[in-house]
């Protein structure tokens, strides 16, 4: 399937406290590692798939179900994005390395208070996520692709929203048996 967004650039503008000139190409590749890292990892790949067909056909509106699971995906994938836009926006791949943009009125942030930007963004949408985990489990007989092979698979990310350096169960870190 050809790469589909949930969400759009409009939406991330329209309810995030982002200036409106930030480039699109920006936006959208924030939006992009939103949806295929943190929001897949909740939703499992069948379902996510599913949302984005439905997206992209325009049947989003006649499918209640889904456009309620659409809804809830919305702002965690918005503030994850955003905590995603504070790396992108402040640093640069260029020819000549990675840089740093300057501007005669404006100072940029220091390394250190772009990191707690993007916690703070990244706690946002921890919340915004644990509520998405809570209206899967609650709804999950709603929706085929959460199948008891899939809930298994995701389990530990139906559980637990938090993003921090500690593995606490997710997708990442060491299997003890």
């Amino acid at each position: 399937m050809a790469e589909y967004l949930i969400t759009s650039e409009a939406f991330v503008k329209n309810t995030t406290p982002i200036f409106d000139n930030i480039g699109g190409k920006y936006i959208q590749s924030a939006i992009r590692e939103a949806q295929e890292i943190r929001i897949k990892g909740v939703l499992g790949s069948a379902l996510l798939a599913r949302l984005k067909e439905l997206c992209k056909s325009g049947e989003i509106e006649q499918n209640s179900d889904y456009k309620e699971l659409l809804d809830h995906c919305q702002m965690a994938t918005a503030y994850q994005a955003i905590s995603e836009l504070t790396r992108i926006t402040s640093y640069k791949i260029t020819n000549k390395g990675v840089v740093k943009t300057n501007d005669e009125r404006v100072e940029n942030a220091t390394e250190s208070e772009i990191i707690r930007t993007q916690d703070y963004y990244r706690a946002k949408a921890d919340f915004y996520v644990s509520e998405l985990q809570r209206f899967l489990l609650d709804n999950r007989a709603k929706y085929p692709e959460l199948s008891e092979n899939t809930c298994n698979a995701i389990r530990s990310n139906l559980h637990s929203s938090a993003s921090c350096g500690l593995w606490l169960g997710g997708a990442r870190g060491k299997k003890v048996r």
